[in-house]
């Protein structure tokens, strides 16, 4: 079975997108393929708040994944536009993770251990 990478939608609201953040945005969320093979799709949505009383938080991105199961969704703001993406994928790494080992099977966890040949 070949594995088909998600797509990956930028929407920028009061910013311009440029061909070098969206490589950038495809690298750091290739990285969270691993946790979940079942999403289809990611939606990136870049905000820019231009009041200047707003500067600290002026940048806003919001990640949403989408696919079979439930949508994931992890939000950050901040000044730096490529901090706030780092936080907001760190977000959307927990959440995945927290995901997938809920879905792990921990039968035989309290198992007991044997040291080595014939010590029990």
């Amino acid at each position: 079975m070949m594995d088909v990478p998600a797509d990956i939608v930028v929407t920028g609201r009061n910013v311009i997108v440029s061909l070098h953040y969206r490589s950038y945005i495809a690298d750091k969320l290739a990285h969270l393929e691993h946790f979940s093979r079942h999403i289809i799709r990611y939606d990136v949505e870049l905000n820019h708040e231009q009041n200047p009383r707003q500067s600290k938080s002026s940048q806003r991105v919001t990640i949403t994944s989408r696919g079979k199961g439930s949508s994931v969704r992890a939000e950050a703001h901040g000044a730096d536009a490529h901090a706030v993406l780092d936080a907001a994928v760190g977000r959307l790494e927990g959440q995945l993770r927290r995901n997938h080992d809920r879905h792990q099977v921990h039968h035989y966890r309290h198992q007991r251990m044997s040291v080595g040949p014939g010590r029990a």
